[in-house]
């Protein structure tokens, strides 16, 4: 084996001690600038990507375009998700029936809900169109065994089968 001490010298322990202080330090220097390097590249790279998508026109289309006036309502809880409360902020902008629920994208859904209040539903928006679309066509059978699975915690997309 090796002598740690092949001096034998008093303060040996002292000095190891500093030499690894000593190296330590200047690793945290060294990797303290490659780190400010790293990160003004990515600030640089992320003030890019920010311009970019400042950049592209996000076109959506108001609330009252979407929707048009139907004659008629429907009871819009039938569709898993849809409380007492969600159906009165939808409602209240002009869905009233599964086919205007249907036909509306899901990022104004998710907006409608956002801009008026705070809201609890069990499941997510993302579903409600196309439960929508079911109810509209009539197709209450496969509505409810896809309301099943995901009571059950399967959120597969539903896919329609073709009618011949």
């Amino acid at each position: 084996m090796f002598d740690l001490n092949p001096f034998h010298l008093e303060n040996a322990s002292l000095l190891h001690f500093l030499m690894l202080q000593g190296t330590a330090l200047l690793a945290y220097f060294i990797f303290q600038e490659r780190f400010k390097r790293q990160l003004g590249r990515l600030n640089d790279k992320c003030q890019l990507l920010q311009a970019e998508v400042d950049a592209q026109e996000i076109i959506e289309p108001e609330v009252e375009e979407v929707f048009s006036a139907a004659p008629g309502r429907d009871d819009l809880k039938e569709i898993a998700g849809i409380n007492a409360k969600a159906e009165a902020i939808l409602n209240g902008v002009g869905i009233h029936t599964f086919t205007q629920l249907a036909n509306t994208p899901i990022t104004t859904i998710r907006r409608v809900l956002a801009e008026h209040g705070p809201l609890i539903y069990t499941d997510d928006p993302v579903t409600w169109p196309k439960q929508a679309w079911l109810a509209a066509e009539g197709r209450w059978d496969e509505l409810r065994a896809w309301q099943e699975q995901m009571r059950k915690g399967i959120y597969n997309d539903f896919q329609p089968t073709l009618l011949s």
